[in-house]
């Protein structure tokens, strides 16, 4: 009996790769170029013919006082919550690590902020922190504390406290995959030399899941930079513009000032402005240690 080897399909790479290449394409190549040249035209509804105004749409939004205040508050805001997300959700993650009574009623209840909408969280929050009928409010006046959550002077501490936590899980389950992946004869190598669990944490898990923390802070730096759904519902960028993120700003212009130009031309700054982080990512997440190969 003679056993023939089965001959090697030769399929070019590029043809198993046509789907997502073609999907790709359509979903966001296009639309990002349409974006791009809009940002070159006058368009707007005031004006609904497409004059070519060059430059002049990017010069606008740069030195426009709204759009500056935006750029800060969006970025001061991002780095806040994600730090703080990133390390409540590494602590999470070691805690949910380990066995104890009630884990998994603790471990499904902490899911439940991503599981749910980001704008109907952010009418849940709405009702629930309404200064007339919400519950917060009723809670605080019980124990004479009469404050305005939604007062400039506190306003921006209540949004940094919601986006902690609706999205503290996120970095979460990130980290806890991670562990659930760790090598636990490491572990056990090292309680057996005698190590203590704060050297463990320090020279053992902290190195190791550098990728995987790396990954979670970039991954929620780059949404919260992007956030509006909760902000909108709750404030619509107010009052007046002080909780104006880049998407509100954008969304505002196009939508309300009818100023499909800078609209475009804004989106566009914003993503030349985030684009070079990519392939920092990419190549963080592949030589973690930093060194030359």
């Amino acid at each position: 009996m003679i056993l023939r080897t089965p001959t090697r399909s030769h399929v070019p790479k590029w043809v198993l790769g046509s789907p997502l290449i073609l999907f790709a394409a359509i979903f966001v190549a296009y639309p990002v170029y349409q974006g791009i040249q809009t940002g070159f035209y006058g368009l707007s509804l005031q004006n609904p013919e497409t004059l070519f105004t060059g430059l002049d749409n990017f010069g606008t939004v740069l030195t426009d006082p709204g759009f500056l205040a935006a750029a800060k508050f969006t970025v001061l805001f991002a780095v806040a919550v994600t730090v703080v997300e990133t390390v409540l959700g590494f602590g999470l993650a070691l805690l949910v690590n380990r066995d104890f009574p009630g884990k998994k009623v603790f471990f499904t209840m902490l899911l439940v902020p991503i599981m749910v909408a980001p704008a109907l969280l952010g009418v849940m929050f709405r009702l629930l922190l309404n200064g007339d009928i919400g519950l917060v409010p009723a809670v605080l006046r019980t124990v004479g504390l009469d404050v305005s959550l939604f007062a400039p002077n506190t306003v921006v501490q209540l949004l940094v406290l919601l986006d902690i936590l609706q999205w503290t899980p996120f970095a979460f389950l990130i980290m806890y995959a991670g562990l659930q992946s760790f090598p636990t004869d490491v572990l056990e190598a090292a309680q057996v030399d005698g190590a203590g669990r704060l050297r463990i944490l320090r020279s053992i898990i902290a190195p190791i899941m550098k990728p995987i923390i790396f990954a979670a802070l970039f991954l929620r730096l780059i949404d919260a930079l992007r956030t509006f759904d909760v902000i909108y519902v709750l404030t619509a960028g107010g009052p007046g513009t002080k909780t104006t993120t880049m998407s509100i700003y954008i969304y505002k212009t196009a939508f309300e000032s009818g100023q499909f130009g800078l609209a475009a031309a804004a989106s566009t700054i914003v993503m030349l402005v985030l684009l070079p982080f990519v392939p920092l990512f990419v190549r963080r997440i592949a030589n973690p240690d930093g060194k030359a190969r």
